[in-house]
């Protein structure tokens, strides 16, 4: 099978090991199928201080991370304060991408939107004072979401990770100046209104994850995700688009870099 220009922009290895695959592994097997550059993503104090350690420890293998606080969690008010001090510690280093993921999540209901909400705008606002791009996760939540960044237009910039909404939900989080980040969900059969999301956006805005271990795209949809099967998802952006593949390709891979460097879709 072809190799690819591919950069995992959002992958999380340490919880890939816990479902069995080491991180040295993971890191071999991705770089076997042609990946050049994995980002680690920080949930809490705990994994973001594991994302720094491992983006030092495989140096050599072009890993970056972020810092994050993911919304899924009851994250109390010192840890929060943890996190954020990290931040501020590590805003030189060059391989520390961005704040997150941070944002809302009114699926799982371990917290509530009200304390949701004070920690999105705790880490926007420490996203804008550094000029850091911010790591969205946003699941049953667009409006809200949308309502806050929209607050922070001009200001904030970053990454829809995982989209999961509507067509007009991308194009209206891409306006306020975020890429839109595709897992391996625009692979599933019946994802109609993300492929659609897919297909109108402008190439320059789109982004591509496995948000490994969750999501595997087909041909191995059911079993657990890895950095390795990011290129099954450029080849459904491949279908999806009137470019040739090659554009695809060669566009997805510099906006990855753009993204890992800190740049905005656009500026704001």
């Amino acid at each position: 099978m072809k190799n690819y220009k591919l950069i995992d922009t959002h992958c999380h290895l340490d919880i890939i090991e816990d479902q069995g695959l080491s991180i040295p592994d993971s890191i071999q097997k991705a770089k076997g199928s042609g990946l050049e550059k994995m980002v680690q993503i920080g949930i809490n104090y705990e994994t973001s201080v594991l994302s720094k350690d491992l983006s030092q420890k495989y140096a050599k293998e072009n890993i970056y991370y972020t810092i994050g606080c993911h919304p899924i969690y009851d994250i109390q008010a010192d840890e929060i304060e943890k996190i954020l001090s990290m931040i501020e510690k590590n805003v030189d280093d060059p391989r520390y991408v961005g704040v997150g993921e941070i944002g809302l999540d009114y699926y799982h209901k371990k917290s509530s939107p009200k304390s949701q909400m004070e920690t999105f705008h705790k880490f926007l606002d420490i996203s804008i004072k550094h000029k850091l791009p911010v790591i969205i996760h946003s699941r049953d939540a667009e409006k809200d979401t949308f309502q806050v960044l929209s607050e922070y237009k001009g200001k904030a910039f970053g990454v829809i990770h995982c989209f999961t909404y509507n067509q007009e939900y991308a194009h209206k989080f891409m306006e306020l100046g975020y890429y839109i980040s595709f897992s391996g969900i625009v692979s599933f059969k019946n994802a109609t209104d993300i492929h659609k999301a897919a297909a109108s956006l402008p190439l320059e805005s789109i982004l591509i994850e496995t948000d490994s271990p969750f999501l595997t795209p087909p041909p191995f949809r059911g079993k657990r995700n890895d950095p390795s099967n990011l290129k099954y998802i450029l080849e459904r952006m491949f279908s999806l688009r009137d470019e040739t593949n090659l554009e695809v390709e060669n566009r997805i891979f510099e906006n990855s870099i753009n993204f890992i460097q800190r740049k905005a879709y656009y500026t704001c």
